[in-house]
């Protein structure tokens, strides 16, 4: 079960690696387009609604509470072997809290093993859910090496994976390209793009009184490629300049830049490997982002800024994030080459790892 477009891929690999181990078991998938091509017994596609934070979960609750109530009875007449949640823990520990209360899980007094993969970030905020996790899941696997020590506290059995980024197989979907190309990677949820979309394109403007550029942004999927060109009419001056990708498409064939804006998520992960120089952009509703200050305890978002400690890649966030300003910062890491590839491999040291093998984890 995955809610989102990173845990979808991760999903997609998942399945890919349990079938080559376990050929004739059969795997029924939530997700998104990802998950679909890789079983044929998929359910619902729920990476569309992918959402975060307070205001943007009240405006969809009816979609998740819906959803909610399906999946739990679905598996309730249907009880499969075991579960792995995905990420979005939002949603996902809810569904293992309501298979305890059912007594469908193994915890709650049922047959049904609940797996989790991919932590949800409990050293930055709202840390108490990991005895709730240890009450109601089987087993974790978390891909930090940090995220272990965690749960050390817990009964929660907790496997240390590394992370897919990191795999032999994994192809990178962007590349360093001394080349006179932005990328433009506002993220994969609606209000991403909504919000943090027309500042890049704003900074992309500005950035054309210093020298041809161009642009390639990057999308998930076919409904976040119509949002994006929905705003990109909106800047008919720059509109020729910026290609949109999708992500299926990069994978098959990257897509190089010399400079990056991207948002918080997975892709600014991404690009500190790749050792892209850039800035990270976030920005959401004004409510959102009053509770994430009351509640998140960490200095940074982007997570190469986390693991390292340091503000590798400068953060412009709500307010702060003024085109003007940007472009100027990004003109001076048009050379920056260098000081981003030593990012890429101090962040691979810390991030040393087996291979990730989470099928194995799995005991099916």
């Amino acid at each position: 079960m995955a809610a989102e477009c990173s845990g979808d891929e991760l999903g997609a690999l998942l399945i890919e690696d349990l079938l080559k181990i376990f050929p004739e078991k059969k795997i029924y998938a939530i997700g998104g387009s990802n998950m679909a091509g890789a079983t044929p017994h998929f359910l619902l596609d729920v990476t569309e609604h992918a959402t975060m934070g307070l205001w943007e979960v009240l405006h969809n609750w009816r979609f998740f509470y819906k959803y909610y109530r399906a999946i739990v009875q679905w598996i309730g007449n249907h009880p499969p072997k075991q579960i792995c949640f995905i990420d979005s823990p939002a949603l996902h520990l809810r569904v293992a809290s309501a298979l305890h209360r059912c007594k469908i899980s193994r915890k709650g007094g049922g047959t049904v093993s609940l797996y989790y993969y991919v932590a949800p970030q409990i050293w930055a905020w709202r840390a108490k859910r990991r005895f709730a996790m240890a009450k109601d899941l089987d087993a974790l696997a978390v891909l930090f090496p940090f995220e272990s020590k965690a749960f050390s506290d817990t009964t929660l059995p907790v496997t240390f994976t590394g992370h897919p980024f990191l795999g032999q197989g994994h192809k990178s979907p962007i590349y360093y390209g001394n080349n006179q190309t932005i990328l433009l990677l506002p993220g994969s949820r609606r209000q991403n793009i909504q919000c943090i979309f027309p500042t890049m394109l704003e900074t992309f403007t500005e950035m054309q009184k210093f020298g041809d550029w161009s642009a390639a942004c990057l999308y998930p999927t076919e409904a976040m490629g119509k949002l994006l060109e929905t705003e990109l009419r909106k800047f008919p001056n720059i509109s020729s300049k910026v290609r949109l990708v999708s992500m299926e498409e990069a994978r098959k064939n990257p897509i190089g830049g010399r400079l990056v804006l991207v948002s918080s998520g997975t892709m600014s992960f991404q690009c500190a490997l790749e050792g892209v120089p850039g800035i990270v952009i976030y920005k959401t509703s004004p409510l959102t982002y009053w509770i994430g200050k009351k509640l998140i305890k960490i200095p940074f978002l982007a997570l190469a800024n986390i693991i390292l400690g340091y503000e590798c890649y400068r953060e412009y966030i709500q307010d702060a994030a003024e085109a003007t300003i940007i472009a100027n910062q990004l003109l001076t890491l048009i050379d920056a080459r260098s000081e981003f590839k030593a990012v890429s491999n101090e962040l691979r040291r810390c991030l040393q790892t087996k291979e990730c093998d989470v099928a194995k984890w799995l005991s099916v």
